[in-house]
């Protein structure tokens, strides 16, 4: 546990103590004491971590979760094994909406995600811009530095499709979403850019569902499956302010079948491209 002494908090085998702590803060705290008991300067890390003075103030003041480049690198410095990097797990499960948490720990461990999305960009696609104008839109009053943190938290999601062994990924984006100038130009350019560039990858199929589709059984709002590799899959289904896991056989395989006539009634993977090339080219930005 943290309390006022000298004692340093270590992980066990890889996992934090299990007591309830802020897990950002804690980082902040460690790091700093790690540091001192080297009598190096917060500069004279910030050196041997290969990152800016400014980034490691900002981690240490709390105003930045840590990416886990950076909770790597720690751990190297101050030769553990993962003390850090749990740590920086925690941190960006923290700064997740308590609703979301235990879905992103599905979405993390999924070898497949099934996805409808008909409100926004899903997260796992957006861009840094587009996820800061789409989170500070629903929470204006949101302070800078707790904003910075959801938005870095959301990128930090992202790395899922960049693993060695990414998750197979396919998404049904309704045609309103790209439609919707988020931001401006300058930000609905590049995220379209970015979907289509997903789009081309070998392991992300993306559909839209066009504005032309009458019938379809996706009107209800936004929902995920995801397929464990221990052969079970979990639904997740999310409505203003709030969200609910479902892990019933009965209930997940209803969700798919909606899945399924979502996607009959999509656009194919190439047309939807097309697409999404079009309205980039639409897009001056």
């Amino acid at each position: 546990m943290v309390d006022g002494g000298e004692h340093i908090l270590t992980v066990v085998n890889g996992r934090p103590p299990a007591v309830k702590i802020n897990a950002l803060a804690t980082f902040a705290t460690q790091l700093t004491r790690y540091r001192e008991r080297r009598e190096w300067t917060q500069a004279q890390l910030a050196q041997r971590l290969g990152f800016s003075p400014s980034l490691v103030s900002s981690v240490v003041n709390l105003d930045k979760v840590p990416s886990l480049q950076f909770a790597q690198k720690c751990d190297g410095v101050f030769g553990l094994e993962g003390t850090f990097e749990a740590f920086h797990d925690l941190a960006s499960r923290e700064a997740l909406p308590s609703y979301f948490a235990p879905a992103a720990e599905f979405e993390s461990a999924a070898v497949r995600i099934h996805e409808y999305e008909l409100r926004a960009v899903p997260g796992l696609l957006q861009t840094e811009e587009y996820a800061r104008c789409v989170i500070q839109a629903g929470q204006p009053r949101t302070p800078q530095s707790e904003l910075d943190r959801k938005v870095g938290t959301r990128m930090e999601r992202q790395r899922i499709l960049s693993r060695t062994d990414p998750p197979h990924y396919w998404t049904v984006i309704h045609e309103a979403v790209l439609r919707q100038n988020v931001g401006g130009p300058g930000v609905m350019g590049p995220q379209l850019d970015r979907i289509a560039e997903a789009a081309e990858g070998l392991h992300v199929i993306v559909q839209v569902l066009p504005l032309s589709a009458s019938i379809h059984p996706g009107t209800d709002g936004p929902f995920a499956v995801f397929d464990l590799s221990v052969g079970r899959s979990t639904a997740y289904a999310e409505g203003k302010g709030g969200g609910r896991i479902s892990e019933a056989s009965e209930e997940v395989a209803e969700l798919v079948t909606t899945l399924n006539l979502i996607r009959v009634a999509a656009m194919h993977p190439s047309e939807s491209l097309t697409l999404l090339r079009q309205l980039r080219g639409e897009i001056r930005g």
